[in-house]
């Protein structure tokens, strides 16, 4: 599969091949949430994504996850 690179807002960089394995990238690399669940991740990154900036992730699939991510800036790509 073809890799794709992903451009974080803090600078930092993730290649993957589908929006699953960029999820358990960006989990893997967690200061805070690296040894949950891929699905657990996405829910606790979402709560703190909208405290910080007011808006919600959706966390029902990892291409919603990534869409929305998108969407508000936090990645490019």
């Amino acid at each position: 599969m073809n890799r794709h690179m992903y451009i974080l807002a803090d600078g930092g960089r993730i290649a993957a091949s589908d929006p699953s394995e960029f999820v358990r990238l960006l989990r893997e690399g967690s200061w805070f949430d690296s040894e949950c669940t891929d699905e657990e991740y996405m829910v606790n990154f979402s709560g703190r994504y909208h405290e910080l900036h007011g808006v919600r992730v959706r966390t029902d699939t990892p291409g919603n996850f990534m869409d929305d991510l998108k969407k508000y800036g936090y990645i490019k790509g």
